[in-house]
């Protein structure tokens, strides 16, 4: 992966947050976890309190636009609706970026009630 290309997909608050959410879970995580995760930093609500158009919203752009990009890219796998960090080149690549960055992990999207 480009440098550039890592940067791009770093450049999108979802995604950080998905990718968090997977590097800090040593399983697969399943998109309707995934989905309530992002929607609840997003808008800086427990998991349990956001609602489901909320959580809706979340998953179809996960499903929709994260998701396969992220798996063309080769950062991510599914199984079912299991997703999981790949353990490969391409993922240390956008790590290495994320590294990089000032503002990662997203700490600012971070800071909630249930963390």
């Amino acid at each position: 992966m480009e440098e550039t290309e890592a940067f791009r997909v770093l450049g999108s608050a979802d995604r950080q947050l998905l990718l968090y959410e997977l590097i800090h879970s040593d399983r697969g995580v399943s998109e309707e976890r995934l989905a309530r995760r992002v929607a609840a930093y997003r808008h800086r609500s427990p998991p349990e309190s956001v609602g489901s158009e909320q959580v809706e919203r979340a998953h179809i752009r996960l499903v929709h636009v994260h998701l396969p990009l992220l798996r063309r890219l080769d950062v991510v796998e599914r199984d079912g609706d299991q997703v999981t960090l790949t353990d490969n080149r391409s993922r240390d690549q956008l790590l290495e970026a994320a590294a990089e960055l000032d503002g990662w992990p997203p700490d600012d999207l971070l800071r909630l009630p249930f963390s």
